[in-house]
């Protein structure tokens, strides 16, 4: 699966075309300290990531923002057929997998987008590089992981030809994340939850957000983990930047990412 997604990243490019860019004002996103835990140590139950309150009170919205953001792959494309293949490997089951894929959608991003994910991965492999190389992976590629964000969307009705637009409807979870850039109110409090398994999540939004056209759908992200600690293990905040979740009598393992700009969504897959 890594080597499919190495193919992939060199194939695809997910910026958006000049004209489109705006440049949106800079946060400075305070570190923060996870308070999730883990729901059930069986395994067979995804791990609750959502807010329950209403996206509106989630999202940071900003005043200008890129509305063509997506570019939906066709059934002939060879990228779509490569994420379905690691959509289908990263399963729980993957031999029984049995999902419908109704659309693969690319993630366009600004420039701006694209040297904010840059410059955290800079200021990971330096602070791993001044601790003695005590973390060669940092120090190589800010220790950079394939991970998936379970959510729904609901903007994608079979009516449509394409999607191409990110929509205005404020329970839409996948528009309103691909606007904020995972810059939510609920991530900056709790950390924004990842796993490399996509079935995650999956169908376990709050039924607050369900409604008629809601579809099930996974974000497949980059994300510059950088130092990742255990969950038991946790240290002073400012000696890792991930934390690790489950994984010890759980089949599902969870990263919290403590950062937004350590997050690149790249592709949106819509199934049922």
């Amino acid at each position: 699966m890594d080597a499919m997604w190495v193919y992939l990243k060199d194939k695809v490019d997910c910026r958006s075309k000049l004209s489109d860019v705006v440049y949106w004002p800079e946060k400075v996103v305070k570190d923060r300290s996870s308070a999730l835990k883990q729901e059930d140590s069986s395994g067979e139950e995804p791990f609750q990531v959502e807010s329950p309150v209403t996206p509106v009170h989630q999202v940071i919205f900003h005043r200008n923002y890129i509305r063509k953001r997506y570019y939906e792959l066709s059934v002939e494309d060879s990228s779509r057929n490569v994420i379905e293949m690691i959509f289908r490997a990263a399963a729980t089951s993957p031999s029984r997998d049995s999902r419908k894929i109704e659309r693969i959608l690319r993630v366009k991003h600004s420039s701006e987008i694209l040297e904010r994910f840059e410059k955290y991965r800079e200021m990971i492999k330096k602070k791993a590089y001044e601790q003695h190389k005590r973390h060669p992976r940092c120090v190589v590629d800010g220790n950079e992981l394939l991970q998936f964000y379970g959510t729904q969307m609901n903007c994608c009705s079979q009516k449509l030809n394409r999607v191409i637009e990110l929509c205005k409807d404020f329970t839409c979870q996948v528009c309103r994340i691909i606007q904020s850039g995972f810059d939510t109110e609920y991530g900056k409090k709790y950390g924004i939850a990842l796993s490399s398994c996509s079935t995650t999540s999956s169908g376990n939004t709050p039924a607050i957000y369900k409604g008629a056209n809601a579809k099930r759908a996974v974000i497949v992200c980059r994300i510059i983990a950088g130092r990742v600690v255990n969950m038991v293990d946790r240290e002073s905040e400012d000696r890792y930047d991930s934390i690790r979740v489950g994984g010890l009598y759980s089949k599902l393992e969870y990263l919290i990412v403590r950062n937004p700009s350590a997050v690149l969504p790249c592709f949106v897959i819509v199934f049922t």
